[in-house]
């Protein structure tokens, strides 16, 4: 049982055109599960303006050496200080930011202490922690990856003819 040089042929060049199939599919694939993640930081981006949520990206999927790649970022100048947390130096806070029915008691009590000309507080040094929101979609997704990479294969499979 031999083959024919023109049937190794055949069964080459259907391995190429697989391979052109599956890097078409792989791609799909990590663009699929990086618009899910996009998805659920955008629901994770606390809002003040909006403009933090509105600003996520998701980049090409993109080739480096053998591996592929999708980047999800976000260009706002202060992304990833809501991101990771920051350091709130100290500050002065007016008094009238205070004077609100909640801080009213406050307002009394240091009013009180300090005289009726007292302009506002010091706040000291915090750290204000961060909403990690973009990790907590990325580690999500990470663990869902290999069952729907299961599931979109057996499909992938199935259109070549070489499925169940």
């Amino acid at each position: 049982m031999g083959m024919e040089f023109a049937e190794f042929e055949n069964l080459l060049n259907n391995f190429k055109q697989v391979q052109k199939q599956y890097e078409s599919f792989i791609r799909s694939f990590l663009t699929e599960m990086g618009m899910r993640a996009l998805a659920n930081t955008k629901k994770l981006t606390p809002v003040d303006t909006g403009n933090l949520r509105n600003r996520w990206e998701l980049s090409d999927v993109f080739r480096n050496g053998d591996e592929l790649y999708v980047v999800l970022f976000n260009p706002v100048e202060y992304a990833s200080f809501v991101e990771d947390g920051h350091m709130q130096r100290k500050r002065f806070l007016p008094i009238e930011y205070l004077d609100t029915p909640g801080g009213q008691k406050m307002v009394n009590s240091l009013k009180a202490r300090y005289g009726d000309d007292m302009k506002g507080i010091m706040l000291k040094d915090k750290w204000i922690p961060g909403y990690h929101m973009s990790r907590i979609s990325i580690n999500h997704i990470e663990q869902e990856i290999p069952k729907r990479y299961e599931k979109a294969l057996k499909e992938f499979m199935k259109g070549l003819g070489a499925g169940e």
